[in-house]
C-alpha cells in the first residue's frame, strides 16, 4: 500500500503577453521559473541549482484556461524584422494582432480557404466560420507543442500539472473543435486526465463545440486526493456538478475541484448575469445582476457553488476548490483580468481556509498544503 502524503498546491496566476509566445524556449523558461518559485525552497539541498529543482513530494501545479490556445503565435514563419515588430515592442497601444492575422492569412491563404470549405456546413454564422477556420489552421501544430511543453514541465519538475486548456480536436476523425484541459502526470509526462468545456461562453459559442463526454477524475499518486477539472463557465452550472455527484468515491478520500479560467475583458465591473445562450439557474438571485461585482459573483455562483456541493457529500474527509485565473494582453487585442482563489477544508473538524491572489492585474503564485 502506497504511503499517503500531503499535497503541495501551486496555483499560477500568470501574466502572459505576445512576448512569451514568440518561441518555445521563451515560453517554457517563463513557465518553468514560475513552477520553481512555487516549489518550497527548503525541500532542496543547498547544492541543487534553482533551475534543477524538482518537487520532493506530491505537488499539483495549475495553469489558467487557454494557455495553450495562443500557441498559434509561434507557428507562423516570418522574417526577423517582422517578428520583432509583432512580438518585441513595448508601450505602444496600437492593436497589432489584426496585422498579425492579416499577414498570416496572406501567407496561408490556400490553407485558410481549404478550412473554410471544410467547415462551411458546421457553423451558422460567417463570423463563426472564419473563427473556426482560423484556429483550424494550427490545431494540429498547437496540440503537439502543448503536449510536448507540459509533458516536459511535468517530468522536469516532478509535478502533476493541470495545463490550463487548449482549442483542439479530440481525435483526428472528428471535426468538432473543443476547449479541452489536459492533466499531465510526472512519471513519464503522459496525459492522465482530459476534461472539456460543456458550456462555451458567448465569445466561443460560434466556433467551439459543446463537450458532451461525462466527467472523470484522477487520483494523485501517494496521496488520498482525487481531482476533477472544470473549465471556466462550466463551474457556474449546477448540471456540471450533478454529473460529478454521480461518481462514487472510495472511503477516506479527499477531493479538489480545479477550475481553470480566463476572464476576457475587465474584472472590476458589475456582474452582467449569465450568458443569454444558457438558462439562469433557479438559485440565482436576479437582484445580484448589475449590483454584484464580477469578482463577488464568481465567488458566489462558481466557487461557493462547487464548495457547497462537496460539503453535502458524506463520503469525503476533506475537500476544496481551486480557481486559477490568468492575466493576458496579446498584441493589445485579446486582454483578460481575474483573481485566483483557493478555498479548502482539510478535514471534517477543520474550518475552511481561503487563499486569495488579491490582485486581478498582476501575476501571483498561490501555494498551500492539502
Amino acid at each position: 500500500m502506497e504511503e499517503q502524503q500531503r499535497l503541495q498546491i501551486i496555483c499560477l496566476q500568470t501574466h502572459l503577453t505576445q512576448c512569451h509566445y514568440q518561441s518555445y524556449p521563451i515560453l517554457k523558461r517563463y513557465l518553468l521559473k514560475r513552477i520553481h518559485l512555487g516549489i518550497k525552497p527548503q525541500l532542496f539541498p543547498n547544492n541543487i541549482l534553482f533551475n534543477e529543482q524538482r518537487a520532493q513530494r506530491p505537488t499539483l501545479v495549475i495553469f489558467p484556461e487557454c494557455i495553450g490556445t495562443w500557441l498559434y503565435l509561434m507557428c507562423v514563419p516570418m522574417p526577423q524584422f517582422l517578428r520583432n515588430y509583432f512580438f518585441n515592442y513595448r508601450d505602444i497601444k496600437m492593436n497589432r494582432h489584426i496585422l498579425f492575422i492579416s499577414y498570416t492569412l496572406i501567407t496561408h491563404i490556400r490553407l485558410f480557404f481549404k478550412q473554410i470549405y471544410k467547415n462551411y456546413h458546421l457553423k451558422s454564422t460567417w463570423l463563426g466560420l472564419i473563427q473556426r477556420s482560423w484556429f483550424d489552421l494550427f490545431t494540429d501544430q498547437t496540440y503537439l507543442i502543448y503536449k510536448k511543453l507540459f509533458s516536459e514541465l511535468a517530468c522536469e519538475t516532478n509535478c502533476t500539472i493541470v495545463a490550463g486548456s487548449i482549442f483542439m480536436h479530440e481525435n483526428s476523425n472528428e471535426n468538432k473543435l473543443y476547449n479541452i484541459s489536459c492533466v499531465f502526470e510526472p512519471k513519464n509526462g503522459s496525459i492522465c486526465l482530459q476534461s472539456g468545456k460543456r458550456y462555451p461562453v458567448v465569445d466561443e459559442i460560434n466556433f467551439i463545440d459543446s463537450y458532451q463526454q461525462l466527467p472523470s477524475i484522477y487520483s494523485i499518486p501517494n496521496t488520498n486526493i482525487d481531482i476533477g477539472v472544470i473549465i471556466c463557465a462550466d463551474s457556474w452550472m449546477p448540471e456540471v456538478y450533478e454529473q460529478y455527484n454521480q461518481i462514487e468515491f472510495n472511503s477516506n478520500r479527499r477531493f479538489l475541484f480545479i477550475i481553470v479560467a480566463l476572464n476576457i475583458g475587465e474584472w472590476n465591473i458589475p456582474w452582467p448575469g449569465y450568458d443569454t445562450q444558457v438558462d439562469t439557474p433557479n438559485d440565482v438571485k436576479l437582484k445580484h445582476v448589475n449590483t454584484y461585482s464580477l469578482s463577488k459573483a464568481w465567488f458566489q455562483y462558481s466557487i461557493n457553488r462547487g464548495f457547497d456541493v462537496l460539503t453535502k457529500r458524506n463520503d469525503l474527509i476533506g475537500y476544496g476548490i481551486i480557481c486559477c485565473q490568468g492575466i493576458l494582453n496579446l498584441m493589445n487585442d485579446i486582454q483578460a483580468e481575474g483573481e485566483s482563489i483557493i478555498l479548502i477544508k482539510r478535514s471534517k473538524s477543520e474550518t475552511k481556509i481561503l487563499f486569495e491572489a488579491k490582485t486581478y492585474k498582476d501575476e501571483r503564485i498561490l501555494t498551500c498544503d492539502f
